[in-house]
């Protein structure tokens, strides 16, 4: 006999998803792994493609770094910014990131060999001071490539103005 069902039926389920419910919380409404609720969603052709943001992600991020600290925040900004209203404790983790980043004067910067370092547990990025023209928040170096679509993206000013930062 086929197992029960223990997600809801498909409807209630992409309904669940429009209201921003996360995997992780349709998951343990439902007695289910995060897994089993994006299967079903992909299953159903109701799973989005996740935006890159290249205006703020400007670089090839190798793998081993896509999950590092920065591009997590950099992502978040590119939420926010997009008019989504993060969790509160989001929200706090990106306002305390930014802060830091204005009151340090430091720029995003991407290197694909950079060791681990306090940016960067996994390695690849790094702050670094600001040079005097510098505009963004992040920096591209010459040799780094970058990802089709990579543009200046938004001054800091802009960001901080933005934010209230």
């Amino acid at each position: 006999m086929p197992r029960p069902r223990q997600l809801p039926p498909d409807d209630e389920l992409r309904s669940l998803r429009g209201q921003k419910k996360t995997y992780r919380q349709i998951a343990d409404t439902y007695g289910v792994s995060e897994q089993a609720v994006y299967y079903r969603l992909r299953m159903m052709g109701a799973v989005q493609q996740t935006p890159h943001y290249p205006e703020l992600i400007p670089w090839r991020v190798k793998s081993e770094h896509d999950s590092a600290y920065p591009p997590q925040m950099l992502r978040l900004l590119g939420r926010r910014l997009a008019g989504e209203i993060l969790e509160p404790e989001l929200e706090r983790k990106l306002t305390s990131w930014l802060r830091q980043l204005k009151t340090d004067d430091t720029v995003v910067n991407y290197r694909p060999d950079e060791p681990p370092n306090p940016a960067s547990s996994v390695g690849g990025f790094l702050l670094s001071p600001r040079k005097p023209r510098e505009r963004g928040l992040t920096r591209v170096e010459p040799d780094v490539p970058t990802r089709p679509g990579a543009t200046g993206g938004p001054t800091r000013r802009e960001v901080f103005d933005a934010l209230s930062i």
